[in-house]
């Protein structure tokens, strides 16, 4: 132990002198040191705390699956504060990394990325973090009660606070992209596609929109980024405009540059000047410079969504002409740079012509993978080793039943994975203590299955539409009645052919001996959740109930929005109208829940919401995301939004509009208006805020 290393445990324990009853209790033959590197925090936030790591011993780390140390911090405050627990999830780890790059020159240890450790005195602080963990979806906190008890009783209630943590968050649940410890399956593809990046060749990656395309790329970034191979990932669903591309791109590569540099202080960015093109050419040519003068580094651009080709296309097919060979060029005259694609469709590569008289620079340029659905095996691995962390203990038939019914389909897997543990959860006693791990039976799958398939049905419904425009022909032949029409299709020609190649590669066809296609057990699944005849049926029933509620007028449950961010007087975005969506739905969840329509006027006439989506380029899938979540989630709580709050769309042709079926809360909700939290009620048909004695006043009435 480096000799400064003394004095700060020495102050640490000296301020903190609790904490040797902690430390003590946690010791054992191969723990013999539990808290070992103690550092005053320099944030404003954390004045006075001190962060540790330290480890919690073997058994304790297997029973709750903790990857080596974890993170304490040490507050001497009897009033814990919010920003101090946002500091500790979003900079604690920041700051102890730097801490011992001063110290040792590099960062030796490296905390659990689930689980951290409070200590502090304030009486509330179990109640604080579990409202404040209810709004994270990465990292979680648990209290270290009772440091004044014996060593056994240290551990005990150690052991309490971080089973019921734990026990709390539903990891299977979000659509965000997932790596590290939450990346499960696809070890073939991975190794796969990293060959071929590291032997020079340029890769693409297909499949399907919920298939884990996305996360895969972060899962190779995270993998490789310290093997000297760096992806410069550039996202054109955000790209507005063909000519806007060479400067993301240049961003996007200064800031993976700079990123390398934190363990490479040798690297070469260039003159600020060049850190942003805005031409191709001069793109390709920043990239294969920074390439020659970085002859260590393996780089890789990565162009994720790349089906929005497609999109820019219309906008200039000479220009996206332009885009491929630029990116062509860079990786032909450089030994050291790739080309990585991800998305749904293969045209860009597969086809010769970009347009009628403009050739594609990528054409046989790309291998290609597929993402095809789990095995049974990484959907059990997947499902095990999340359930490990959240106190869930499955049964094997659990596990083969939750892949039968998914197809292994990574998505759906997670879903309804998280539906059984909802259910499994919402059977243990009221007010009972997690210690020890929940068992879950294949019972519990069957019956979360019968009351889950129906809404998976609309999801896999909206993946094949999502589908439909770049592959016509394969979401017919996924979507035929029987194998005999899929044959069908199959005999279109070309596009027939290529289907059934694509199809079989995505692993929802066999090949019979006599070469025709047949179902595979993971497209059964899929077409049993109701994607087919039995979904349209059910969306028509969605349209008829919508009609019902559009001839009613507006009510104490009941509300009409014209749009959800679009001011149509000032044709802009307009945050006076997110607030008002926030409003009401949190008034819902107050009073006794309601539905919000967005896409229709006050008198219940439908004119869609075409407005809204054209901030998002026309993708229901982001609008989705900001709805539910940078505007709900993030302002009311990401666990009372998922609990209580339905998002669907119905299609009215021609238009869409979208629904939120709000469900009472058992709790008071409060959301958050500019800097300030403010609570929101239902009156006849208005929504109106509780203020001051209004506010006790209504909290009793509500019990």
């Amino acid at each position: 132990m480096p000799p400064n290393l003394d004095r700060y445990r020495e102050a640490f324990f000296g301020r903190f002198p609790e904490a040797a009853n902690l430390d003590r209790a946690l010791r054992t033959s191969t723990n013999r040191t539990p808290l070992f590197f103690f550092y005053e925090s320099k944030d404003p936030d954390l004045k006075k705390c001190w962060l540790v790591l330290g480890r919690l011993g073997q058994e304790m780390e297997a029973s709750f699956s903790i990857n080596g140390e974890v993170l304490l911090l040490f507050s001497p405050y009897d009033d814990f504060q919010r920003r101090a627990f946002n500091k500790l999830l979003n900079e604690a780890r920041k700051e102890i990394a730097e801490a011992q790059r001063n110290i040792y020159g590099t960062v030796r240890f490296t905390p659990d990325s689930h689980l951290a450790l409070i200590s502090s005195r304030d009486p509330a602080l179990d109640r604080h973090i579990k409202a404040w963990n209810a709004d994270k979806s990465s990292s979680l906190v648990a209290s270290i009660p009772g440091l004044d008890g014996g060593v056994d009783s240290i551990i005990s209630t150690l052991r309490k606070s971080i089973a019921t943590v734990l026990g709390s968050r539903d990891l299977y649940g979000g659509k965000d992209p997932v790596s590290g410890r939450d990346f499960f399956g696809r070890i073939d593809t991975i190794q796969a596609v990293s060959a071929d990046l590291r032997s020079g060749r340029s890769v693409g990656l297909f499949g399907l929109r919920r298939s884990g395309k996305t996360s895969l790329l972060r899962e190779l970034q995270f993998r490789e980024e310290s093997t000297g191979l760096a992806l410069i990932v550039t996202d054109l669903e955000s790209v507005d405009s063909i000519d806007d591309i060479p400067r993301q791109i240049s961003q996007d590569l200064v800031n993976a540059l700079r990123v390398i540099r934190q363990s490479r202080p040798s690297i070469w960015l260039g003159p600020e000047s060049d850190h942003e093109v805005a031409t191709f050419g001069a793109l390709s040519a920043r990239l294969s410079r920074v390439a020659r003068q970085n002859a260590e580094i393996l780089f890789v651009v990565a162009i994720d969504e790349v089906e929005n080709l497609r999109r820019l296309k219309r906008e200039s097919p000479d220009k996206v002409r332009l885009f491929l060979g630029a990116l062509r060029r860079a990786a032909q005259t450089s030994d050291n740079l790739s080309l990585f694609f991800t998305g749904l469709t293969t045209e860009f590569f597969d086809q010769s012509m970009i347009s009628d008289e403009i050739d594609n620079p990528l054409f046989g340029f790309v291998d290609s993978h597929y993402l095809p659905p789990f095995s049974q095996s990484e959907s059990a691995e997947l499902v095990r080793e999340l359930g490990v962390m959240m106190m869930l203990d499955w049964s094997p038939e659990a596990l083969a039943s939750v892949h039968r019914y998914t197809g292994g389909f990574p998505f759906f897997v997670r879903d309804l994975a998280s539906a059984v543990r909802k259910q499994v959860l919402d059977e243990q006693p009221q007010d009972s203590d997690l210690v020890g791990r929940i068992e879950v039976q294949e019972r519990h799958v069957d019956s979360a299955y019968s009351s889950w398939t129906d809404d998976a049905g609309k999801k896999w419904s909206e993946i094949l539409r999502s589908l439909a425009s770049y592959h016509f022909v394969m979401v017919e032949m996924l979507r035929a009645k029987s194998e005999h029409e899929m044959n069908e299709w199959r005999g279109v020609g070309v596009e027939g052919d290529a289907a059934v190649s694509a199809l079989w590669k995505l692993g929802f066809i066999h090949l019979d001996n006599e070469k025709r296609p047949r179902w595979s057990d993971n497209l059964i699944a899929l077409n049993s959740l109701g994607a087919k005849a039995e979904l349209r049926a059910a969306d028509l029933k969605e349209r008829l109930d919508l009609r019902q509620l559009l001839a009613q007028s507006e009510s104490a449950c009941l509300e009409f929005k014209s749009t959800a961010r679009w001011n149509l007087h000032s044709g802009k975005k307009d945050s006076a109208i997110e607030d008002a969506i926030l409003k009401t739905v949190a008034a819902f969840l107050n009073s006794d829940g309601g539905t919000l329509i967005v896409g229709v006027d006050d008198n219940g006439g439908i004119r869609g919401i075409a407005e809204d989506l054209q901030t998002f380029r026309g993708s229901l899938d982001q609008y989705e995301r900001w709805l539910m979540g940078s505007l709900l989630s993030d302002r009311i709580g990401t666990e009372i939004v998922s609990q209580y709050v339905r998002f669907k769309t119905v299609n009215l042709d021609p238009h869409i509009v979208v629904v939120l079926e709000v469900a009472r809360s058992e709790s008071l909700v409060w959301a958050s208006i500019g800097s300030d939290d403010a609570l929101y009620v239902r009156n006849g048909n208005e929504t109106r805020q509780l203020t001051g004695r209004k506010i006790v006043e209504f909290a009793q009435l509500r019990k």
